[in-house]
């Protein structure tokens, strides 16, 4: 009769073992559909920012994503060679600095610019130094960027790319 009365402990212990494994499960479960569903979003605009200023950037030569380009008719800004080793540095406090590489265009002996910058998340305007741009990709791999220029087949867009 011992024997069973242990047989029958040690059953009742596996069982209360799994229900509360089971209940364990359930309260992470619910945890994380808690927590995915009210998570707090980031704000686009700081989104943006925390890309732009995540890295050093450097003019792209080539298109990681034609896809987030504007309908119509595009064209690429025309890297020059004298601004291929040129860095940009987007800082959080609005200041954009260019640190012109060894390869000076037209005998230039500019060392670096300082300029401000800012970005409206309403209508993605990217304002560098007074100009506006519309930004059309933001990721760490690409920052895609434009401006409406006008030609004399009508208007088209100028892509810029830093990577």
């Amino acid at each position: 009769m011992r024997f069973n009365d242990c047989g029958k402990i040690n059953i009742s212990l596996k069982i209360n073992y799994i229900s509360m494994k089971i209940g364990q499960f359930f309260v992470f479960a619910a945890l994380l559909v808690f927590t995915t569903f009210f998570s707090c979003k980031k704000d686009e605009s700081e989104e943006m920012i925390d890309v732009l200023t995540s890295k050093n950037w450097k003019f792209g030569l080539a298109d990681l994503n034609v896809s987030t380009n504007p309908s119509g008719t595009n064209a690429y800004y025309a890297v020059l060679e004298c601004e291929q080793d040129d860095v940009f540095t987007f800082r959080a406090d609005g200041t954009m600095f260019r640190a012109y590489g060894s390869k000076k265009c037209n005998g230039s002996t500019d060392i670096n610019k300082t300029v401000a910058y800012s970005f409206n998340k309403q209508t993605r305007e990217l304002t560098i130094d007074g100009t506006k741009y519309t930004v059309l990709e933001e990721n760490k791999s690409q920052f895609k960027y434009s401006i409406t220029v006008s030609g004399t087949t009508g208007n088209s867009q100028l892509i810029y790319l830093l990577q």
